[in-house]
């Protein structure tokens, strides 16, 4: 309380506070000031996200904490803990740093801590299991609970968790409200640890508000949460994506049209789709962008598809903008039928026609893209928005389409479902 007081507004226009706090015989004036300082400090919100702040990955949640900041709230980002284990790895060797360096405040961004684990969870025997999840907090070195309340986060307005394993965190600050956003079918994906369901029913039942993706998840968990879930779609930065950008080196030496696509290369990822569309329409390339965590090795059998890797946010409009069309080939599973597609909206922000694999959530959305069942019906409609100048003739369309599925918007319908327990 005394560090929080002393970075109070009132404490640089009243000389007085710093000493009726601190003398014994003017604790009436005391109160009056705290309360008075309570009216004066920032809303303060935890995200418990997976991802680090500054992850060439950008996520939902990335864009929700620059909607609290711009709203004037205090935002600490406490990303998935790390270990011992991770370090093992190369390129987890920065977050591990990191996590022994302490909390970092991110310019023009929130406060971030990577939590230290001596007991990490982790998908191998044992590390996997429900005790290990259910413990590994303990062992977090220094303690939560002792760098939350350092930062003067021990008593936040708002918990808001999408990475589960952080699900004691309610548990170790006192929250006036804990709102949970599930962003995926997660128990859909491969090699997901059960314990990860518990961990999920846990939080899920604590928290006042839920926020799900998809009408799929909304309707596999309404039976069990009732009215305290809430369907909160994907959104997009509109003004991300509008200007004029300058067309990117990697297409310098490309004359035909282009087919982007730009996110994850994951097992759901098409690459039958992929390969046929390029055999059927050799004139067009094909540009993936994104980390590939399958074998792409049969895609360089074709010249006119290139895998440039993964591209931060920042540069990601020109790549679009210099486009023809937006393609989204991905498997129709579970999985996928939950999946609220981020890149959809930017694709449809940057005016480009989007043309995509048909599945559950896509087909409720109503947007203009086109759906496609099998191989075939994908590379058609990819010729036919190239062919028919979609984006020239409809780009206006695209865009007015994602302008009203903002971020903004999304994030209004948020605090409007919270306000009550905000209050």
């Amino acid at each position: 309380m005394t560090a929080i007081i002393a970075d109070s507004p009132l404490s640089s226009l009243c000389p007085l506070y710093h000493f009726s706090f601190f003398s014994v015989s003017s604790v009436p004036l005391c109160s009056i000031f705290i309360i008075l300082d309570k009216f004066f400090l920032k809303m303060k919100v935890i995200i418990c996200e997976y991802h680090p702040w500054d992850s060439i990955t950008r996520i939902g949640n990335h864009h929700y904490a620059r909607e609290f900041l711009q709203a004037g709230w205090e935002v600490l980002w406490i990303s998935h803990p790390v270990s011992c284990l991770h370090a093992l790895k190369s390129d987890n060797r920065e977050r591990v740093a990191r996590a022994k360096a302490g909390p970092v405040r991110h310019p023009d961004g929130p406060t971030e801590i990577v939590p230290y684990t001596l007991l990490p969870f982790y998908n191998a025997p044992i590390l996997r299991s429900r005790w290990a999840l259910a413990n590994s907090h303990r062992f977090f070195a220094p303690p939560l609970r002792k760098t939350l309340s350092g930062l003067g986060f021990d008593n936040p307005d708002l918990l808001w968790i999408t990475d589960t394993v952080l699900h004691a965190i309610p548990e170790i600050v006192d929250a006036r409200a804990v709102a949970v956003r599930i962003a995926d079918d997660n128990v859909e994906f491969g090699n997901t640890p059960a314990s990860l369901k518990w961990a999920e029913d846990k939080l899920c039942r604590r928290a006042e508000a839920l926020f799900v993706t998809s009408s799929p998840l909304e309707e596999r968990m309404r039976p069990a949460y009732g009215s305290k879930l809430h369907l909160l779609r994907n959104g997009v930065d509109f003004c991300h994506f509008q200007g004029d950008f300058t067309r990117p080196q990697d297409y310098a030496d490309i004359t035909g049209p282009i087919a982007v696509y730009v996110g994850a290369i994951e097992q759901w990822f098409n690459l039958e789709w992929i390969e046929s569309l390029a055999k059927s329409r050799p004139g067009l390339t094909i540009v993936l962008i994104g980390l590939a965590n399958i074998d792409l090795s049969p895609l360089r059998a074709f010249p006119n598809i290139r895998h440039l890797g993964p591209k931060p946010y920042m540069a990601r409009p020109a790549y679009l903008a210099h486009a023809d069309c937006g393609i989204i080939p991905f498997r129709r599973t579970r999985l996928v039928d939950s999946v609220s597609p981020l890149k959809l909206f930017e694709f449809l922000a940057a005016g480009l026609p989007v043309v995509s694999t048909r599945w559950k959530e896509l087909e409720n959305l109503n947007s203009p893209a086109l759906l496609a069942s099998d191989a075939d019906e994908f590379a058609r409609s990819v010729s036919r928005v190239i062919d028919e100048k979609w984006k020239l003739n409809r780009g206006e369309e695209f865009r007015e389409y994602a302008r009203k599925n903002s971020w903004s918007a999304r994030f209004q319908s948020a605090m409007d479902a919270l306000s009550r327990f905000l209050a």
